[in-house]
């Protein structure tokens, strides 16, 4: 009896590891079709939902996407540019980068230039309608971030961050 019911539970761990197996390589079929070669010059419009404000805050600007850096330029409300590649956030003009922002500024070019190595490691991967759904795998990043989404067809046309505090970010992108 014993041996039958660890026999019954290794099948249907299988089971599940195979679904998310299927469910992985469905994801990442998905965030293929949504690459596009670099450099990529973008149009954001972005809407911040801080919990407790009754409006979003609203941005806009462009994003130059490149191999080893994204130049992120908010014209709307206000002008600012910041650069981000692996050693951190930097605003212009500024040799140092913001606190603590290494972490953030590796997983913001893994979403942003679909690199499928890091996101697979980083997150668990699903499909959601045209929708790649990334939960993360690491305490540290789920201690904040619940999930991301990466969504569109043949591109990305919309990132939205939901974090644990509540607080959403949606990120629509278009091309210049």
């Amino acid at each position: 009896m014993i041996r039958l019911l660890v026999t019954t539970i290794l099948l249907m761990l299988s089971v599940i590891a195979v679904a998310n197996d299927d469910a992985t390589a469905e994801a990442l079929s998905a965030l293929e079709k949504q690459s596009e070669p670099l450099p990529l010059s973008l149009e954001f419009s972005q809407k911040k939902q801080l919990s407790g404000l009754p409006r979003p805050l609203v941005s806009a600007g462009q994003l130059d996407i490149r191999k080893d850096e994204i130049v992120w330029t908010t014209e709307h409300p206000q002008q600012q540019q910041l650069t981000i590649n692996r050693q951190g956030i930097f605003e212009q003009g500024n040799e140092d980068s913001v606190s603590g922002s290494d972490t953030i500024a590796q997983l913001l070019l893994a979403i942003l230039q679909q690199d499928e190595a890091v996101l697979k490691q980083q997150f668990r991967l699903s499909l959601e309608q045209n929708c790649v759904v990334m939960v993360p795998e690491a305490d540290a990043l789920a201690s904040v971030i619940e999930k991301i989404h990466s969504c569109g067809t043949d591109r990305v046309e919309l990132v939205e961050l939901f974090e644990q505090n509540g607080n959403t970010t949606r990120i629509e992108l278009s091309k210049r």
